[in-house]
């Protein structure tokens, strides 16, 4: 699987807070399924949509390592958000804890059957950009900063969940 370019879209005029965070809007390219034996490259890092692999990531998860893009990215077509880290000198159990306490502080989904609560999932990404430790990964936009912050990640969550074309909280066949 391939990294990806450094981004496309409209980044948010307001000023970045106390870890740089950014977020873009995007406009994503087609949502076509491909093969899981095939590489993709998307136009934004962290991918905000675009082609993916037909299975998608289970829902309130976490994974490290990696969950591979292919499968998260579907994830957000179906109006999820993935939240990332990348922790390239080793472990970071304070921004997993971090991103664990966004996405269980969030509210049932009400297309959510239990035991799933919502369409937000926790994954490594080594191939985000450097100098990026926290990520967020919506369809049509994303999110990037340089540490944990736990009120900017939960805007991002807050603006861009639900907004998926396809609105659905199956759960995803990829444990």
């Amino acid at each position: 699987m391939s990294g990806c370019g450094g981004g496309s879209g409209d980044v948010d005029a307001r000023p970045p807070g106390p870890c740089n965070d950014v977020t873009v809007e995007t406009s994503p390219p087609a949502g076509m399924h491909v093969p899981t034996t095939e590489e993709i490259t998307w136009p934004t890092n962290p991918p905000s949509g675009g082609p993916h692999y037909p299975t998608w990531a289970r829902w309130d998860a976490t994974y490290d390592p990696a969950m591979p893009r292919g499968y998260w990215v579907h994830n957000t077509e179906h109006g999820g958000i993935v939240l990332l880290f990348n922790c390239p000198a080793g472990a970071c159990p304070d921004i997993v804890a971090g991103l664990d306490a966004v996405q269980s502080a969030l509210p049932v989904d009400p297309l959510c059957a239990a035991p799933i609560r919502t369409r937000t999932l926790i994954t490594a990404d080594p191939l985000l950009p450097a100098g990026t430790s926290v990520a967020a990964s919506g369809w049509g936009a994303y999110y990037t900063a340089d540490c944990f912050d736990e009120p900017s990640v939960r805007a991002f969550v807050d603006a861009h969940y639900g907004m998926g074309p396809e609105s659905t909280c199956a759960e995803g066949g990829v444990p």
